[in-house]
């Protein structure tokens, strides 16, 4: 299953607005990269 297949299974209709970026080098070996993100939830 490709990544986005796994981003809609997971929220089924609800059709989220996302990003998905591939990285196939980084700049040097060892190098970290940061990931953030926010997300929230409201009672219906």
């Amino acid at each position: 299953m490709t990544a986005w297949g796994v981003v809609r299974t997971a929220f089924g209709d609800h059709d989220v607005p996302s990003t998905l970026m591939g990285v196939t080098v980084l700049g040097y070996d060892g190098q970290l990269v940061e990931i953030e993100a926010t997300a929230a939830v409201l009672d219906s």
